[in-house]
């Protein structure tokens, strides 16, 4: 809870500041806005210990499969973030085109991270019938 309060406080500040700077040097908005949120990404990622715990837990569950059933969501969780990071600063410099771009490619790197799990998965059910 405290973490979001820290972020959100830090991000209503750099909006104030950003929307006084943007008249005079848009640039600098931008690039303020952008070290914001990478701060705010980076005090975030204490917030997926989480994930870690599951996957010790998961790890005795599955196996030697635990990494190949696990490697792929995070690599997938990897991607949305860095992806949706992107295109949120390209829509900051009014770059809706290329933001939409990103977001494209982010959800086809996705695609391809978990085909091979998806392929995996059809296996084992075909194995079943």
């Amino acid at each position: 809870m405290s973490i979001i309060l820290k972020i959100g406080g830090a991000a209503l500040l750099t909006a104030v500041v950003g929307l006084l700077l943007r008249r005079h040097n848009p640039e600098t908005a931008l690039l303020l806005g952008a070290v914001t949120a990478l701060a705010a990404l980076l005090g975030s990622f204490r917030l997926l210990e989480g994930l870690r715990e599951l996957r010790g837990l998961l790890r005795p569950m599955l196996g030697e499969g635990s990494e190949v059933l696990m490697t792929p969501v995070f690599k997938c969780l990897g991607i949305v973030l860095v992806s949706r990071f992107c295109s949120e600063l390209c829509r900051d410099a009014s770059q809706q085109s290329v933001a939409a771009a990103v977001e494209m490619a982010g959800s086809a790197c996705c695609v391809s991270v978990v085909l091979p799990l998806l392929v995996s998965v059809l296996k084992i059910l075909g194995g079943l019938m």
